[in-house]
């Protein structure tokens, strides 16, 4: 069976500027492609277990040549995956989307080409400088900057005469004095307005404004690096940027937790100004097994079911209602009849709310042993409990419960597997677990200065173990309870 590829332009840096139909097929594809100026936050959209490819060009490093990029595609079609082709920016505006649709074309692959938003016009935009402008520019022309083979620009560069519209040049920053000469031989006035915008769309964007005559050598001081797109016209003189400071602007915090949750917790960062990173991806692992097939077989000799992540709440509850399936029963809530549930935390108790299920109880803390303590004091005599949970969890929950004699089954369905992503400079880092603090510990003295900010006092107390101490904490367990934390920490500072 053949596979289908789409071409899906990614936007021109700002992750929430890909499409709706782009966002849709990355949850929902079996292989992701993707390049150099792709957004890597944009591979967290990818479905758990879905394949991820780079073969991104950088200035003098090709990771893959084109025709292996086609031949890859072609490939991955054939065996019948649904593979998505991300490409920084619009596939077909120099982004060679028209060789790959082509290579497609002959073998006989079936392929949707996904528009994107051009860096053209978008970093524009975000800088300020409106494309066109009715009484300043009533058309645009974009030119790629890159050189061909004999190292000259391309040819239609030579025949930019002075027309009056705006120019885009794409690719380009390297080559910035040669066109601004070129401009100027052409006729161009060496007072033309010009800008270069570094980064557009990203919290790092910088716009550097000068004329055609002196730009490179303001671009230059300023230390300016691709990628960046150059702007040459009257609408380059306009700074129509919004004045308006956000609460967290300047501000780079660092994520480790799971996809999910940072991708919560991320996306209510930026909304408040601050720059996002992962620094340490934690993939969730189900641990199906005939122990947790026999939890679901005698769920009903349970008195509580006890969630201490929502993790936990929705690998239970999914396996459960499949198990259910396979016994005839279907998806059926009922199977949770006469059960009462405790949940750690506000995060907990939102994802169980998700099932249209209501925590019986949630300790004021969040943090297991208040959750113990709580739940000892309701359990009646002969009651049992089920814990599904991390196989990394901390064993005070149910230690605190069977010194009290309480019949405690404290049942592992998932692991959580560290992926370290890295970097540098951040402001505050933000550890969604212990599990994570662990995942994190060989890397921590990497991240120099930065304020460690634990979602809870078990995360923080991992955290005191390693010899590490946490410099603030979250008043509640949730993406919502670390935001406000992180504004008081600024407001302070």
């Amino acid at each position: 069976m053949k596979g289908q590829v789409y071409l899906v332009g990614a936007g021109p840096g700002d992750e929430g500027l890909i499409t709706v139909r782009g966002a849709q097929l990355l949850g929902s594809c079996d292989c992701i492609v993707y390049d150099h100026l792709a957004s890597e936050n944009l591979l967290d959209y990818g479905k758990e277990g879905c394949e991820k490819i780079y073969v991104g060009k950088e200035k003098g490093r090709h990771s893959i040549s084109q025709e292996e990029i086609n031949q890859l595609l072609i490939c991955k079609a054939k065996g019948g995956a649904a593979v998505v082709r991300l490409k920084g920016g619009d596939p077909y505006v120099f982004g060679r989307g028209g060789e790959e649709a082509m290579a497609l074309k002959e073998a006989g692959i079936c392929y949707e080409v996904v528009p994107g938003i051009s860096s053209c016009v978008a970093a524009l935009s975000s800088a300020g400088i409106p494309i066109t402008h009715r009484e300043l520019s009533r058309g645009f022309q974009v030119i790629t900057g890159h050189g061909q083979r004999d190292g000259r620009l391309p040819e239609e560069f030579y025949d930019l005469k002075a027309w009056g519209g705006t120019t885009v040049f794409l690719m380009g920053v390297s080559r910035l004095g040669e066109i601004c000469t070129g401009l100027m031989k052409q006729g161009w006035s060496p007072d033309t307005p010009a800008a270069v915008i570094e980064n557009g769309t990203l919290p790092s964007q910088r716009r550097v404004s000068g004329r055609l005559s002196d730009i490179q050598e303001k671009a230059e001081a300023a230390g300016v690096r691709p990628p960046a797109v150059i702007v040459a016209g009257r609408t380059a003189a306009l700074d129509l940027r919004w004045a308006g400071k956000k609460p967290l602007e300047g501000i780079h915090v660092g994520l480790v937790g799971t996809d999910r949750f940072c991708g919560r917790l991320g996306k209510m960062l930026k909304e408040d100004g601050a720059t996002v990173h992962r620094l340490c991806r934690m993939r969730i692992k189900p641990l199906p097994g005939p122990e947790v097939e026999e939890s679901f077989r005698r769920l009903k000799e349970y008195a509580w079911l006890v969630f201490t992540s929502a993790n936990g709440v929705r690998l239970y509850l999914e396996g459960l209602f499949s198990y259910a399936s396979r016994d005839g029963e279907g998806g059926d809530l009922r199977k949770l009849a006469g059960l009462r549930i405790a949940a750690i935390g506000r995060g907990t108790e939102q994802a169980l709310r998700e099932y249209y299920l209501h925590a019986d109880y949630v300790p004021q803390g969040f943090n297991s042993r208040e959750l113990a303590e709580g739940l000892a004091g309701r359990l009646r005599k002969g009651d049992r409990v089920l814990i599904p949970r991390a196989r990394q969890g901390t064993r005070e929950l149910p230690d605190i419960l069977e010194a009290r004699g309480i019949d405690c089954t404290n049942l592992p369905i998932y692991d959580v597997e560290p992926e370290w992503i890295g970097g540098a400079g951040m402001d505050f880092v933000v550890f969604a677990s212990a599990s994570g603090v662990r995942g994190a510990s060989p890397h921590l003295k990497e991240l120099g200065r930065a304020r460690l900010c634990c979602i809870g006092s078990m995360t923080a107390e991992a955290l005191t173990s390693l010899g590490y101490h946490a410099d603030c904490i979250a008043g509640e367990a949730s993406p919502e309870g670390i935001l406000r934390r992180i504004q008081e920490e600024v407001r302070i500072c």
